[in-house]
């Protein structure tokens, strides 16, 4: 769909750019948000080309793009239009977190450097952890999303990108009173408001501002008893000074969901949530409601850009974020009297269990919290045909996690005035970073050719205390780990060489390095001679312009090595571990390797074409031994990685209508390490269609607008739970089809 002119410098010229909603054929552009948020109709008169003027793969979706897509989706959805993507959601709207993944060239999120607004964002393993961008954002106030495929920059603050980056910028105030509202509403009850407000400068001089805030919510498409609901609030106030800007941000999320039903490979629910009260226990256990998981995070961040003399700039961005969690499970009354004689078996004095009140089901629950804070920051300096780099980022993280089982009252509330029945685990973290950065990009031959050299270094500390599981806790073994995971060299180097006007090729080479994952260290068998996961990164490509038409085509290859699961362990050489301890262990090496071809065609200014393919070859190198004996998994692919993928869009404007749509193919994918289950190729159409009313009454710019998700009702496998299990793999069906209506007006 179409998007805003801009002039921009890339490479040796300047270059008039577009972009296209959905096509991933789309650049960086830099716009204020003033004429960002424009309603008016604007024509395209040239083509764009991917990631134009830089040294490595790379595409973004802007601001325009987003104007025909459904309100309220979460960031991370787009992303599935941008070559070597794959996103996967349990609903269209994203809002089962447990149900959300996203893979750039089969590299999970929890492996990629994830920013907002220039905030690193904690991305993990472990859901509840994890603090993803669609928690804070509304697609309205959505800017732009960057994705380097092969490797993010020296400069993105992350300690465990082994593969690129993704960077989510929200828009800034646009200086003057303007008052946006829209609602939506469609399948499955969901229904959504949305407000923002900006507003001019407070004074003379002073800040401008925006404060935004929305309110969603629907129900399960599998279960209408279950609901999900989500609200955020955010505000920005920025102060522009003669030497720069200061911007104060605050983004609140909260969320609440269901659990879903998950299935196996047959089709058939390997665990169904019931709907209705029984009697009975161990199905009661079960209900739907029991099964209940909420989040609530706050994040302030300062973003300050300030121009010290006219050759250095310095760029500085404290943050402060605040999170808190809860999950709820029913547990029947014959495994919770189990936990309870196991508890008393290892100590019959202990007074810190209570036996299970009897035929009655139980329920953990599950709290979680956390404070995170820390700058980012860097000088940039202008010195002939240099431009020099080098900053740092620091991070303290302290969270904590805690599961209890309890009996529940005669009302079925959490019976907290007596002991648990158990506790599944009481984990407490610290994690400290230090990174450091430092990089010259330099511009020969009147900008044709352009050279990146750069490293990075990094130092992460961990610390984990408490019972790191049951079994820990039955027997009272309370124990700390320690680990410190350093690489001050991680070089990088890329090359631009513009061929022609229409053509330039490029080149990077990067070395990344992950520090072991924070629940490494609450393992029952926990291995301090693991060693930290790294990747070699090489990514080149050609990009053209010629007249109404562009491309481009990358070819990369990554060497994974030292991969890290979590596995029961086998008895080492010496006897060190226990057999059937869980235990994270290093299991060898990936090999990928690879092809993204992007193109795009407009043959009229009302006409848009665009496609992106994407091919990937990503095989273990390694078997692996775990207590069961040796899994061949050597020349095996890489779970959930489809081999092929292919977006296709087109778009349409007449006057005040416009009408697109997509088709995303994903290729067949395989759920266990083995290989042993593989799901089928699948093709999602979305379409959507809007009408700019104009004015009515006090309303301004109305659109009405009507988006539908999955036109040819699909059935298909979405996200994939246990893909490294090599008994089997879980499943979450994705959402058959689907239909929204908004309406967006100005007051």
């Amino acid at each position: 769909m179409l998007s805003y002119r801009q002039t921009v410098r890339c490479g040796f010229k300047h270059w008039r750019v577009w972009s296209l909603a959905g096509s991933g054929l789309l650049v960086p552009t830099l716009a204020s948000a003033q004429e960002a948020s424009s309603t008016e109709a604007v024509e395209l008169e040239t083509v764009t080309v991917t990631g134009q003027g830089l040294v490595r793969s790379s595409g973004s979706i802007t601001r325009q793009d987003l104007e025909y897509q459904a309100t309220g989706v979460i960031p991370q959805a787009y992303l599935n239009s941008i070559p070597g993507v794959n996103v996967q959601l349990t609903d269209p709207y994203g809002l089962y977190e447990f149900g959300t993944s996203v893979r750039v060239r089969g590299f999970t999120s929890e492996q990629l450097a994830i920013t907002l607004d220039g905030v690193p964002m904690e991305e993990t393993p472990d859901t509840r952890d994890s603090t993803p961008p669609n928690r804070f954002v509304d697609t309205e106030n959505l800017q732009e999303i960057t994705v380097d495929q092969g490797s993010g920059d020296v400069t993105a603050p992350s300690f465990h990108a082994l593969g690129g980056s993704i960077r989510y910028f929200t828009s800034d105030p646009i200086g003057n009173w303007r008052t946006i509202v829209s609602g939506t509403g469609g399948s499955d009850d969901m229904g959504r408001v949305f407000t923002r407000i900006d507003t001019p400068a407070w004074w003379d001089g002073g800040p401008i501002a925006y404060f935004s805030a929305s309110r969603q919510s629907a129900v399960q498409w599998q279960n209408d008893f279950a609901s999900m609901r989500t609200e955020h609030f955010s505000t920005k106030i920025r102060q522009d000074l003669d030497i720069g800007s200061l911007t104060l941000s605050y983004k609140y999320g909260k969320r609440d969901d269901h659990d879903v039903d998950a299935y196996l490979i047959d089709g058939s629910k390997s665990y169904t949530f019931t709907r209705n009260i029984t009697g009975d226990d161990a199905t009661d256990a079960n209900f739907y409601d029991n099964w209940l998981n909420g989040r609530k995070d706050e994040q302030f961040s300062l973003n300050a850009d300030l121009a010290l003399t006219p050759t250095l700039k310095l760029s500085l961005i404290p943050y402060y974020e605040h999170k808190d969690g809860y999950g709820t499970a029913g547990v029947p009354y014959a495994d919770s009297l189990a936990f309870y004689e196991d508890a008393m078996a290892a100590n019959p004095d202990r007074t810190d269990v209570a036996a299970p009140v009897e035929d009655r089901f139980t329920k953990r629950l599950e709290t979680m919290g956390g404070d995170r804070w820390g700058i980012t920051g860097g000088f940039t300096l202008t010195a002939g045909n240099h431009e020099i780099k080098l900053g740092g980022w620091y991070q303290d993280y302290h969270f904590t996690q805690v599961r209890p089982l309890f009996n529940l009252d005669e009302n079925g509330n959490f019976d907290t005035s007596t002991p648990p029945v158990t506790v599944y685990y009481d984990r407490d973290s610290q994690t400290d970073v230090q990174q450091f950065y430092i990089k010259d990009k330099i511009t020969m031959f009147d900008g044709r050719f352009i050279v990146e050299a750069g490293t990075k270094g990094l130092y992460t500390k961990r610390t984990g205390k408490g019972y790191v599981d049951n079994t820990a806790f039955i027997g009272q073994n309370y124990t700390e780990n320690s680990r410190t995971d350093k690489d001050y060299f991680q070089p990088q180097i890329g090359f631009l060489f513009a061929v022609t006007d229409a053509e330039e090729i490029f080149a990077n080479y990067a070395e990344n390095f992950s520090a072991l994952p924070r629940l490494a260290l609450f393992s029952s068998g926990y291995n301090p001679d693991v060693k930290p996961e790294t990747s070699d990164n090489i990514d080149i490509g050609i990009r053209t312009t010629r007249g109404r038409l562009s491309g481009s085509l990358s070819l990369y290859h990554i060497a994974y090595k030292d991969r890290v699961l979590s596995l029961a362990a086998a008895t080492g050489a010496e006897g060190q571990y226990q057999v059937g301890e869980s235990i994270y262990q290093n299991v060898g090496d990936i090999e990928t390797y690879g092809a993204e071809l992007a193109a795009y065609w407009d043959p009229s200014k009302s006409f848009r074409l665009g496609s992106a393919l994407s091919l990937n070859n990503s095989k273990f190198q390694d078997d692996y031994e775990t207590a069961d004996g040796v899994v061949s998994v050597k020349d095996k692919y890489v779970p959930d990685t489809p081999k092929v993928m292919l977006d296709l869009n087109a778009t349409y404007k007449w006057h005040q209508f416009a009408v697109g749509g997509e088709a995303k193919y994903t290729g067949e994918r395989y759920a266990t390490t083995t290989n042993s289950e593989k799901t089928d190729a699948y093709t999602v159409v979305n379409i959507n269609g809007s009408y700019k009313a104009g004015d009515a009454g006090p309303m301004r710019n109305v659109t009405l607008s009507l988006n539908v998700y999955n036109l040819l009702d699909e059935d298909y496998f979405g996200y994939i739970t246990s893909v490294t299990a090599e008994s089997g793999g879980e499943y979450n069906l994705g959402a058959p089809r689907q239909m929204y209506f908004t309406v967006r007006a100005e007051l």
